[in-house]
Order: C-alpha cells, then sequence, then structure tokens
C-alpha cells in the first residue's frame, strides 16, 4: 500500500494525509520524503496538499471517534477516571494537540480520544492544523534545500550514528547498573 501511495505523487501524499489522522499507524514521512525527493520541485506545493488533507482526516477521524465514542461517554460517563481525563485534556486540548507533531505516540490517538472525549472542536482544529504545520513544513523545507545531500549524508552516517547511540546506552545503562550495585541494591 505504501509503495502505492509513494508512487502516485500528489494523489498518494492526499490520501496519505486524510489516512494519517485516521487509521495510518506508521510515521507519514516514509510516504512523504520519498515522494519529495521524486518531485522536489513541487514540494511547497506538496507540504501545502498535505497539511489540508492531514488537517481534513484531522476532522473527520474526530466526528468517527466522536459518534463512536458516545457508547463510552455513555457507558463510563460518571467514572472519575473519564472525568479527569476529560477535564485534563480540556485544559490543555490545543497544547496537548500541537506537541502531537513532536511524539512517538501516533497522531491519530490523539485524534481519537479526542472524539471519544468530545473535546471542543474549534480548539481542536486549531491544534490539528498547528501541529500538522509544525510538523510537515520543516520536513518539506529541509528537504527541498538540502534533500539529496542529507540523504547521502544519512546513508553514509547512518551506521555510524546507531553506533554511537548503542554505545551511550550501553554506558548509561552500566553506569546505572554501578550505581545501585553500591548502594546494595542488586
Amino acid at each position: 500500500m505504501f509503495e502505492i501511495l509513494k508512487n502516485y505523487g500528489i494523489l498518494g501524499i492526499a490520501i496519505a494525509g486524510l489516512l494519517e489522522a485516521t487509521i495510518l499507524p506508521i510515521p507519514m514521512e516514509t510516504i512523504s520524503i520519498p515522494v519529495y525527493l521524486s518531485s522536489e520541485k513541487n514540494i511547497p506545493y506538496l507540504v501545502v496538499i498535505l497539511i489540508f488533507f492531514s488537517t481534513l482526516g484531522s476532522a473527520i477521524g474526530y466526528f468517527f471517534w466522536k459518534e463512536l465514542g458516545r457508547f463510552i461517554r455513555d457507558k463510563y460517563s460518571q467514572k472519575k477516571i473519564l472525568i479527569k481525563l476529560k477535564k485534563l485534556y480540556e485544559k490543555n486540548i490545543f497544547l496537548t494537540i500541537l506537541s502531537s507533531a513532536f511524539t512517538p505516540i501516533p497522531f491519530e490517538g490523539y485524534v481519537m480520544v479526542a472524539g471519544i472525549l468530545g473535546i471542543n472542536f474549534k480548539i481542536f482544529i486549531l491544534g490539528a492544523i498547528a501541529s500538522r504545520i509544525l510538523r510537515h513544513l520543516p520536513q518539506g523545507i529541509i528537504v527541498y534545500f538540502y534533500g539529496e545531500r542529507i540523504l547521502n549524508n544519512f546513508k553514509a552516517y547512518s551506521i555510524g550514528i546507531i553506533l554511537i547511540f548503542i554505545c551511550i546506552f550501553i554506558i548509561k545503562k552500566f553506569n546505572l547498573l554501578n550505581k545501585y550495585s553500591k548502594k546494595g541494591n542488586i
């Protein structure tokens, strides 16, 4: 499916953007960056299309989960955890949705919770627009100006970078184990 979306260029970006907020649990970059690289002169246009359709998908996902979530809200509306979660979400709707651009949690998870809880749609959609711009615009700019060079450097240095991260992880783990062993906790 992903290869098909990549091969369809503008249509693939539009479909993937629409699906990103609903049922596409993989990073959008796996589709958008190859399409950007295959059509570098159209990147600004492709980014706008991706942001628009991703925002449209957010709205569709919100209303889908709001309708589907009616059962959950009816059944658990008096449960303390659902009330607390809704208050917490409503208190920070914009920032929560905005921060989704930077978290490893798939965006559709944020959309699902917002819809199920029935949070304020206007604030949700503003947060969705801002988060999609923050997520996709910098990638488009970077690929537009440095696409092939970054790709070539990434290929050349990726093994070294991975090895450095593994070494840092092992060193931190080892230091943490030593710290606990000195306290007699192991």
